[in-house]
């Protein structure tokens, strides 16, 4: 194919493309999954790469989940089985590199049972998230808590203190105070973690030998946030036994199963560069000993990044109104609004003179401005609204010949087709009236 012959197809393509506005989203391929992974439980979801039942339903055992009944209660709940904690909630990967869950961890107390004076009492064991493989941490949304008079809460790693606060019950402090401050050492006190994001957590609890420290002491690490004004007494805490704690996931590529997803883009590659309509997009790294990979829908899409399928188009045009009186189109990755037509309205772009402003600059330079607008009538005949109007593929053939050879009698009066097509269009509108 030549030069010129490639230039003229590009000119069809581009004035089809003005045309038409753009083509809708094709349909998205099926989101399949095995049907016999259980993906709830205890109305909780539990998305691949987590899993509960066989080993096909879970990227390995550091995604496995069991569902058990928890105790003192006939509920079931999910548990991630490498941890032995309970999962209030998981979350795909979103704009942040990594997923999140959130887990129940115990609460630390000492002197709030009345049979156990002075006792450290700790309801599960010291939580440790980060071990050899594990694709686990701890998020900089936790923090250290303690409630209680007198109290002294401290966070280990292994066998070494990391950090810790001091809370105590001042009589001094006025209620505007109290309402305004965060848990800065009246009442509660709280500490953030380490930037290091230490391998194993304990909490622990001393007892300081202050005026009004008698009581129940409770600490804890939690996500949320607390303050004076809406803490509980540490009575409370020591009922419910657990607070809720955030941590980070990776997806481990170490498996070949999983290694390429269909449809992903590597943003790594491709220095973070993507289209609209690029519905998967990914990104890889290296994360204590593991391969990482952490996927996520693109813009305008929605779903699972990690099963085939799994990131569908968003149709925006559901939302009632989307586009005021205009007409909602939806895109792929997104949508567009058309205006509502109006009588006066200028169906055809041809003749708005709109066709160069589309056309590639080495285009115009490289061929004749009357070729260019004989190309543009033939692309405007083949969208003719009139079927006996529209040539056929020989028909079209042999235009491009003609034009390509000659520019004798060349016919680049376009604006009686599109008189002729403003005519249909109008007549179109008073039968509306």
């Amino acid at each position: 194919m030549d030069t010129q012959t490639y230039n003229f197809l590009c000119i069809i393509a581009s004035v089809l493309t003005l045309l038409m506005y753009g083509s809708s989203a094709a349909t998205p391929p099926n989101n399949t999954s095995s049907t016999s992974c259980n993906r709830t439980c205890g109305g909780i979801s539990i998305p691949f790469p987590f899993g509960i039942g066989g080993k096909d339903c879970y990227l390995n055992g550091w995604y496995e989940i069991v569902c058990n009944s928890t105790s003192g209660s006939d509920r079931n709940a999910p548990f991630l089985s490498r941890l032995n904690m309970e999962v209030v909630n998981i979350s795909l990967p979103d704009r942040l590199p990594y997923g999140l869950v959130q887990i129940k961890v115990p609460v630390t107390s000492l002197d709030c049972s009345r049979d156990s004076s002075q006792e450290l009492q700790k309801t599960l064991p010291d939580l440790n998230v980060t071990s050899k493989g594990s694709p686990y941490f701890l998020t900089d949304e936790n923090r250290l808590v303690a409630v209680g008079c007198g109290t002294k809460a401290l966070m280990t790693d292994i066998e070494s203190e990391i950090l810790g606060c001091e809370s105590i019950c001042e009589e001094s402090k006025s209620s505007e105070e109290v309402t305004n401050s965060i848990c800065d050492g009246y009442k509660c006190c709280q500490a953030r973690i380490p930037v290091e994001r230490p391998q194993a957590i304990g909490v622990d609890i001393e007892s300081k030998n202050v005026t009004g420290g008698e009581g129940c002491k409770v600490a804890f690490l939690t996500s949320k946030r607390y303050s004076p004004s809406n803490v509980t007494e540490p009575e409370q805490f020591h009922a419910d036994g657990y607070a809720v704690v955030e941590i980070g996931w990776y997806f481990d590529t170490s498996d070949s199963r999983f290694r390429n997803p269909l449809g992903c883009i590597n943003l790594t590659r491709s220095n973070g560069s993507y289209f609209a309509e690029d519905n998967c997009l990914c990104r890889y790294g290296y994360f204590s000993g593991i391969n990482y990979r952490n996927c996520y829908c693109g813009n305008g899409h929605t779903g699972n990044p990690y099963i085939r399928g799994g990131c569908v188009d968003i149709d925006e045009c559901k939302v009632p109104h989307k586009c005021g009186e205009g007409t909602c189109e939806n895109l792929v990755g997104g949508y567009r609004c058309v205006p509502k037509p109006t009588k006066h309205s200028k169906l055809p772009v041809l003749a708005e003179s709109r066709v160069l402003d589309i056309i590639d600059i080495r285009i115009k330079n490289d061929d004749k401005l009357e070729q260019v607008m004989a190309v543009a009538k033939l692309a405007r005949r083949c969208l003719s609204r009139k079927g006996k109007k529209r040539p056929n593929m020989r028909e079209v053939s042999i235009e491009l010949e003609r034009i390509r050879l000659s520019l004798e009698d060349l016919d680049i009066y376009i604006e009686n087709e599109d008189d002729e097509d403003q005519s249909t269009y109008d007549n179109q509108q008073k039968d509306n009236f």
